[in-house]
């Protein structure tokens, strides 16, 4: 793939002034497609910590942030002044990530870009990630999440050789670092992830509640990303993730001594990246006499 950066959108891209439209700032892509709705979570947003589905978190950094802290801005439509914000540490590991991607080193060419003629907005596949689960109410996914299970549990599903690393935030307690592998059936790529103690009263795609320490199925499928033509960056379509926090972890008073800024660039970037098929791993599966309550426990169970 290219030579592509992450960051977060900025306080003036996402700023509107209803009152006067000369004042506002925010992306063209966004007034477009975005005003009045709330960036959808992905499946993986939700078991990952955040907060309810159909919530969105346009992310942005104070560039004079004051004690070193950091602000966000929900929903931007909702807000008519840059002062309106909220303190991220209010919802600390529970606010979705989505993601501004832009090349540093080359312009977009919109030929290679989709057209959306209703929204009078380009669209953009690029790379992938775990986004939402198989329903179990859908005949032909609860067969292939029976398969699944149980090809996981007598050694016989195949890794791609790719693992996923995420933040998993409970509520009232601080999130731990996780790393999930990607397994492929039938030419389509999925992630096992068990809801470890998730308590937002977020809802899933499919319409159910999250139940505590189930095993949930997701499906890789290409990110969805919207163009901006004036900034000639892309915003995702979807909030993706949630998790980590802007605590400090190394020496410095900025984003890039925080949490969230590692990850992002050191995992969240190269998890995006499309894995190839590789030869069937067993090595690190659990032996055959173990069952896969077992199995789950184990692997993705209580932690802490």
């Amino acid at each position: 793939m290219d030579n592509f950066e992450l960051r977060f959108l900025t306080k003036e891209e996402i700023y509107v002034n209803q009152y006067d439209e000369d004042e506002t700032t925010a992306l063209d892509v966004l007034q477009k497609y975005c005003t009045g709705v709330a960036a959808r979570n992905t499946d993986f947003s939700c078991l990952t910590g955040g907060l309810r589905s159909g919530s969105s978190a346009f992310y942005y950094l104070e560039s004079n942030y004051s004690n070193g802290r950091f602000y966000f801005m929900g929903d931007y439509a909702n807000y008519n002044s840059c002062d309106q914000y909220q303190l991220v540490e209010s919802y600390k590991g529970h606010l979705p990530i989505r993601p501004v991607l832009y090349f540093p080193n080359r312009k977009v060419s919109k030929e290679n870009l989709n057209f959306d003629w209703e929204q009078k907005i380009y669209w953009w596949e690029y790379g992938e990630y775990p986004q939402f689960v198989l329903d179990g109410n859908n005949a032909l996914e609860r067969n292939i999440i029976e398969v699944l299970n149980q090809k996981l549990c007598m050694q016989s599903l195949d890794k791609t050789g790719k693992t996923y690393c995420f933040y998993q935030s409970k509520k009232n307690a601080p999130c731990s670092i996780n790393y999930v592998s990607e397994y492929v059936y039938e030419g389509k790529k999925y992630v096992p992830l068990v809801a470890n103690g998730i308590k937002t009263g977020a809802l899933l795609s499919t319409g159910e509640k999250i139940v505590d320490f189930k095993l949930y199925w997701l499906k890789v499928e290409p990110i969805v990303w919207l163009y901006d033509e004036e900034k000639d960056l892309f915003i995702s379509e979807h909030a993706l993730v949630s998790g980590p926090s802007f605590d400090f972890v190394k020496k410095g008073d900025g984003f890039e001594a925080t949490e969230m800024y590692e990850y992002i660039h050191n995992h969240l970037k190269r998890d995006i990246i499309p894995s190839r098929v590789m030869e069937e791993d067993k090595s690190s599966l659990l032996d055959s006499s173990k069952t896969l309550k077992k199995y789950v426990y184990k692997n993705y169970g209580r932690r802490g």
